[in-house]
């Protein structure tokens, strides 16, 4: 008997949401971010949620750079002997102002004497017997930190949104900054559903399959800057799925996987509407992860994600990863090259939007390369292991040629870049 010849889709579906629209949907339901006080000594990679700034001058006082001989400058040319009248440790206060025609013994990070106008470096300078004899002509203001000359009292110190990376962290423990306010991380959860499932250090049946799913998904949930809080497993029946979904709830961010499709063991849709999750869409246009379903109940915000590894992945970081960025107070998109030069070749576009799996390179130009990878589809999480960055082909776009450049959407950076 021969084959049917298979249905061809020419064009997108109207039951499904654009890629865009989709992801603006997602952002307009993420809900005011949460902010909590910790201690600076924690705050390395948060982001600050209000701005700080300078509780004084920096430096308060004009500072040595260098150790040597604090002088006046028109007293102190090439050849002149002062003797030395004070020493000045770092971590003291003069002892009171330079006298005419005196020199200061000054270390690194002093305070300059009222009086003197340059401090000669030690390695210009030969002392003994109380007096020093200066090697160099002297210019005014030399090796000097001026008041304020790094901050004035007032300015901004780092802004809210700032990330805090260890030398702003210096910066905010320079000015008295011991606690700080920073976005609070949203808390993650996953639900893997299926029967077929076992755990990863079992052995599969028959059938059955590990449940690497979870494991990735809270991964990401970590690397994009939630707080990953566990996975349960659902099995197909309605009484495991509300329990497992309540679990999931519990969260800011509820990652489902599995069972959002059509199919007859597909249940997810149904077991979250009836716990009160309001659907705002279920299926995408993209390639892979069209059965995609998302919904709201409260401040939670709920991903039906598909089942297979890749579409799980790749749904995950297109649109619970912007979520979780707005909710940290970064950027949707984190930091990265947007495009890069096409080194292979790469099929031409459907009536979905394709996110191809790609790995990245240095041209010797500087430019970003993308090269594709030994990928046989969604089921294959090892050829997708390899992949930094999704090169986009378009709805219908013909194959891109190498040395084109595309737009890439990347894989690696944190959440807190």
């Amino acid at each position: 008997m021969p084959s049917l010849p298979r249905p061809q889709q020419s064009g997108p579906r109207p039951d499904l949401v654009s890629v865009d629209d989709a992801l603006a949907l997602v952002l307009e339901r993420v809900p005011e971010q949460r902010t909590e006080t910790v201690p600076l000594s924690e705050a390395t990679g948060r982001v600050l949620a209000t701005t700080i700034v300078a509780d004084r001058d920096y430096p308060d006082f004009p500072r040595s750079r260098v150790d040597g001989y604090a002088v006046r400058a028109a007293e102190g040319c090439q050849g002149s002997v002062l003797p030395i009248t004070m020493e000045i440790p770092a971590g003291t206060e003069p002892a009171g102002p330079l006298e005419p025609g005196n020199a200061a013994r000054i270390f690194t990070g002093a305070p300059v004497p009222q009086g003197a106008d340059t401090v000669v470096m030690q390695e210009d300078c030969e002392a003994s017997d109380g007096h020093v004899a200066i090697g160099t002509t002297l210019a005014s203001g030399s090796f000097i930190v001026p008041r304020g000359h790094e901050l004035s009292r007032g300015e901004t110190v780092a802004t809210a949104g700032d990330v805090l990376h260890p030398a702003r962290v210096g910066g905010l423990a320079s000015v008295g900054a011991s606690t700080v306010c920073v976005y609070q991380p949203p808390l993650g959860r996953v639900v893997a559903t299926g029967d077929e499932l076992v755990a990863i250090d079992a052995v599969p049946g028959p059938g059955q399959i590990r449940n690497s799913n979870a494991i990735s998904l809270l991964a990401a949930l970590t690397q994009f800057g939630a707080t990953a809080d566990g996975s349960v497993v659902a099995r197909d029946d309605e009484g495991s799925l509300k329990s497992a979904v309540e679990f999931g709830l519990g969260a800011d961010i509820c990652l489902l996987t599995g069972g959002v499709s059509v199919g007859d063991y597909d249940l997810v849709p149904a077991a979250l509407e009836a716990a009160g999750v309001d659907c705002v869409f279920h299926g995408v246009c993209l390639q892979p992860g069209k059965p995609l379903w998302f919904g709201v109940r409260g401040r939670t915000l709920v991903f039906g994600l598909p089942g297979n590894p890749v579409s799980s992945l790749v749904t995950a970081t297109l649109f619970a990863r912007p979520a979780i960025r707005r909710l940290l107070g970064l950027p949707v998109m984190p930091p990265g090259p947007r495009s890069a030069v096409l080194l292979d070749d790469l099929q031409a576009g459907t009536w979905r939007r394709r996110y191809e799996p790609v790995r990245t390179e240095v041209l010797d130009d500087g430019r970003v390369g993308v090269r594709t990878l030994r990928y046989r589809g969604s089921g294959d999480i090892f050829g997708y292991a390899g992949a930094d960055a999704l090169a986009i082909v378009p709805e219908g776009a013909e194959a891109p040629e190498v040395g084109q450049e595309i737009v890439i959407v990347p894989l690696s950076q944190r959440a807190s870049s």
